[in-house]
């Protein structure tokens, strides 16, 4: 039994790619002479780390990489959106996720969570298979086909600035057989904005063709079938909204030099979900059979500092209500986000964050939580590459209080082809 559950546990973990959402075009769009009527982008990561036990020699190491290729297509891509007609407002969206790598850096650490945002069963996936209404400047959007829950839902832009995969991600949600990226499932998203009242969403997915669909390319998903359902309702608002400053370009300091704010805007954030779930696998009733209800909030916030040209904190956390059948149903994580920290550096973002995740007394236990302190810097050298060294610490790995904590470091290297 307790061995059924590390490997579904490991599965949910390692299929969590946080924020990666859609990616934008590159130079390829330019090299192949593409209509304005599509977009096509190629985005290539790589993830090298390794680690070591309470700071004795190196334990272990680990090469991970993704190539995502996107493509969309929509009348309304190249235009303004004050000019759009409805068809316009109309997009076709595809993607395909391919990773590469050794994915069990975790695992030799003694860590239940990958250190690496990317680490997902190794093969192709198809990622996005849907269309969708983009909402411009009109009050409505939707999307239907296949998808996953984020980035609409459980996410937010300033966990993008982060690598271990409990920050970067849709809060350490490990429920085995929800859609979250590079899992996806048949859905319909339909949401509402209003200036004045910010936006709401509303997701339905059918779960059953889940697997299947991870499968499809030859990939081994690591996940048994799945049957059942998940909803999820989401409201959001940018709570300073009538701060104009914060949409403009930040002027450095003793300059008339202006460069690109990196950082997201304010954000308050509010959601739930309801998944019922029964996972195809003798024995998997006692720890995935059933209902998982649960809770979620963020704030992103700016504030001043007498360090960089522009700072946020950012607090998140989120609620399982049916800890039987959810494996980390509590979990908690803050951070600090700075911009232009070094003289002539101004694009380049410092990030420091930190989470707690508590495990299930039921489905493992004796198990208390985990926790990990990241500290990275974002170098950003061009559209096309930006590098990312990082350190992390890990506290308490698995929860057992028996494996000393850990120290890991690398990069992330990011290309926008």
């Amino acid at each position: 039994m307790q061995r059924l559950l590390t490997r579904l546990l490991a599965s949910a973990s390692a299929g969590l790619l946080g924020m990666c959402g859609p990616a934008q075009a590159g130079p390829i769009q330019t090299l192949l002479g593409l209509p304005d009527w599509m977009d096509l982008s190629v985005d290539y990561t790589t993830e090298p780390m390794g680690g070591m036990l309470g700071g004795l020699n190196p334990a272990a190491t680990s090469w991970f990489q993704e190539t995502v290729v996107g493509l969309s297509m929509s009348s309304g891509l190249n235009k303004e959106e004050s000019t759009w007609q409805e068809i316009d407002h109309w997009q076709v969206n595809l993607e395909l996720t391919n990773a590469a790598g050794d994915p069990n850096l975790n695992t030799e650490l003694g860590s239940a969570f990958t250190l690496q945002t990317l680490v997902i069963p190794v093969g192709t996936w198809i990622t996005e298979a849907n269309i969708s209404r983009n909402r411009g400047e009109s009050w409505w959007d939707a999307q239907a086909g296949l998808m996953s829950m984020d980035p609409e839902f459980l996410v937010a832009p300033a966990y993008n600035n982060y690598i271990n995969s409990t920050l970067n991600n849709t809060l350490n949600l490990l429920v085995v057989g929800l859609p979250i990226n590079p899992f996806v499932a048949p859905g319909v998203k339909l949401g509402a904005h209003s200036e004045n009242l910010g936006s709401i969403k509303y997701g339905y997915f059918y779960l059953n063709p889940e697997t299947s669909i991870a499968a499809s390319l030859g990939t081994d998903p690591e996940q048994p079938d799945v049957q059942g359902s998940l909803q999820a309702l989401q409201w959001q608002i940018n709570p300073l909204r009538k701060r104009k400053d914060l949409f403009e370009p930040i002027r450095v300091r003793n300059s008339r030099v202006t460069v690109a704010r990196q950082l997201p805007l304010p954000l308050m954030q509010l959601g739930g979900y309801y998944a019922t779930t029964k996972l195809l696998i003798e024995g998997a009733g006692e720890i995935g059979d059933g209902a998982n209800r649960g809770l979620y909030a963020s704030l992103t916030w700016p504030i001043e500092l007498p360090v960089g040209l522009d700072n946020r904190i950012w607090l998140a956390g989120s609620l399982g209500l049916d800890p039987d059948n959810n494996p980390v149903p509590t979990f908690g994580a803050g951070g600090w986000l700075s911009q232009g920290v070094l003289p002539n550096r101004p694009l380049d973002v410092l990030a420091l964050g930190l989470t707690r995740s508590s495990f299930s007394p039921t489905l493992t236990p004796g198990l208390t939580y985990e926790g990990v302190i990241e500290l990275n810097y974002s170098i950003y050298i061009s559209d096309v590459v930006q590098v990312q060294p990082v350190m992390q610490w890990l506290i308490n790995p698995s929860g057992t209080g028996e494996v000393p904590g850990v120290w890991a470091g690398g990069v992330q290297v990011n290309l926008n082809l």
